[in-house]
């Protein structure tokens, strides 16, 4: 997927124990995202083969910088991606990850937000 998800938090204070608590926060939130972001591509993603939809998980972030990835972990995963002209049954598609994180990007980016603003 081209240029992902980003949340930008901007702090200002004169208290540096709560930036901490912040960056654990957005953190969570990032995993909370990929969560989300992994229910809404399933729910597109072809079903021709089920162990594509069963190869799929969240690896999380564990701190600050680290990457949160939505996996498809099968060796078709990307050429069905990469293919919006094939044919699936049931209306799933091909985008099946992509589609999903750039229409619901500022939801994805609510969830970071929320959490990093709960600390």
């Amino acid at each position: 997927m081209a240029g992902g998800i980003r949340a930008q938090v901007d702090v200002t204070t004169h208290m540096g124990a709560v930036i901490p608590e912040i960056l654990s926060g957005a953190v969570r939130g990032q995993n909370l995202a990929g969560e989300r972001l992994l229910a809404l591509s399933v729910a597109e993603a072809p079903l021709d083969t089920a162990d594509l939809i069963g190869s799929a998980q969240v690896v999380p972030a564990v701190v600050p910088g680290d990457d949160t990835l939505v996996v498809y972990d099968r060796p078709q995963a990307a050429r069905l991606h990469e293919h919006p002209e094939y044919q699936f049954q049931n209306g799933r598609k091909g985008k099946y990850l992509e589609d999903p994180a750039l229409h619901n990007k500022n939801e994805l980016g609510q969830i970071i937000a929320t959490e990093a603003g709960r600390g």
